[in-house]
């Protein structure tokens, strides 16, 4: 076995057990209940002292010694925990004290001020994607190794160190994003293996950037390509005598405001509104001509009155059923959406929300 010159500063071993418990193994999950709750707090608790890291190297250019520790015996016994849970170990985890699962990392005199959060942010996207499909892999190694116990007492020995070199893998891009260290991660799951070399770097580097370029244009395109509200008209007394405004195409689907019912107290006998207050309830037909369902949801609807106030809906009908509704393709539906507003205020637009994949947004504007 080649073992690195200089072998990378974060490290997690987990000794093989060649025995586990069958029964312990069939009830891992809720035995591991306990530790896993607390490693959730820690994890809480991590974002926090994440933060001062960052503050200290920023201010300093160095992560004080005691803070580094704390923060390596936090991820220590949060590897205990889930490498408990993920049946690496048989042993319970212990707060302190020798354990079969060890994490550590050396501490480094200097951590560049630059490269805090964000650099190493983009930089370490290549490992956050190739762990994504690791992780996947891991996940069926670990369904496997569970039968493999139940049925032999044994986790099988190169699943076990596969798991282990994902989870060292994560550990160490963990660690580089957290500034524990500067030097970049291998894309290796060995645990003899020393930071990557420059090429590795540049190009993980350029990738990292063109991704996060791409997201940024992303979200940028959207802001832009994204279209204002389709404002219309519609006499408001007119809707009250039912005679509805125009029929509107949102992309493949029919949206049509029908009537408007002020007040709507007596429509729904069921519910009350509170003391000075009253219902007012609008009636819009829906045909759906897309090839997939059309989700109509409460958040799709808004009220807004005279006093500038905006409303959710109390209640949404759709097609006799309370929101949320699927609408089947090719398909209509009668939808009732009820507001309650004060009883001096008038209704003065009505908000309706696309689905997302569509990006729209019609406001019937009542005059």
């Amino acid at each position: 076995m080649t073992v690195a010159a200089n072998p990378y500063p974060v490290t997690l071993e987990v000794d093989y057990p060649e025995r586990q418990s069958r029964w312990k193994a069939l009830l891992r999950l809720f035995l591991a209940i306990p530790v896993l709750v607390f490693a959730v707090f820690l994890l809480s608790a991590a974002y926090g002292i994440a933060i001062a890291t960052w503050i200290a190297i920023i201010v300093c250019g160095r992560i004080p010694g005691w803070l580094f520790d704390f923060q390596v015996k936090l991820i220590d016994w949060q590897a205990r925990a889930f490498s408990y849970a993920l049946l690496l170990t048989d042993t319970y985890p212990a707060f302190e004290g020798v354990y079969p699962v060890r994490f550590d990392a050396v501490y480094p005199e200097r951590v560049s001020r630059w490269k805090v959060i964000i650099w190493k942010y983009i930089t370490a996207l290549p490992h956050s994607i190739v762990l994504q499909f690791l992780w996947i892999g891991a996940f069926f190694s670990i369904v496997i190794g569970w039968f493999a116990v139940l049925i032999t007492g044994r986790f099988p020995k190169g699943l076990h160190g596969f798991v282990v070199g994902v989870g060292r893998w994560n550990l160490r891009v963990q660690a580089y994003m957290l500034s524990l260290t500067d030097e970049f991660p291998p894309f290796s799951l060995s645990g003899n293996a020393g930071a990557a070399g420059r090429d590795t770097y540049v190009i993980s580097s350029i990738i990292g950037g063109l991704l996060a370029a791409a997201w940024i244009g992303v979200i940028v395109v959207a802001a832009v390509v994204m279209p204002g509200a389709d404002r219309f008209s519609v006499s408001y007394a007119a809707l009250k005598a039912g005679n509805g405004g125009m029929t509107i195409h949102v992309s493949q689907t029919e949206v049509s405001l029908v009537r408007a019912t002020d007040p709507a107290d007596s429509q729904f006998p069921l519910l009350t509104p509170r003391e000075g207050k009253r219902f007012v309830a609008f009636q819009l037909e829906v045909r759906n001509d897309r090839r997939w369902l059309l989700h109509i949801r409460n958040g799709d609807f808004r009220l807004k009155d005279n006093e500038g106030k905006g409303h959710d809906p109390t209640l949404v009908v759709v097609g006799g059923s309370v929101a949320p509704v699927n609408i089947p393709d090719h398909s209509s539906a009668t939808i009732y959406a009820l507001f309650e507003i004060d009883d001096q205020a008038q209704p003065t637009e009505l908000h309706y929300w696309s689905p997302p994949t569509e990006n729209r947004k019609v406001i019937w504007e009542f005059k």
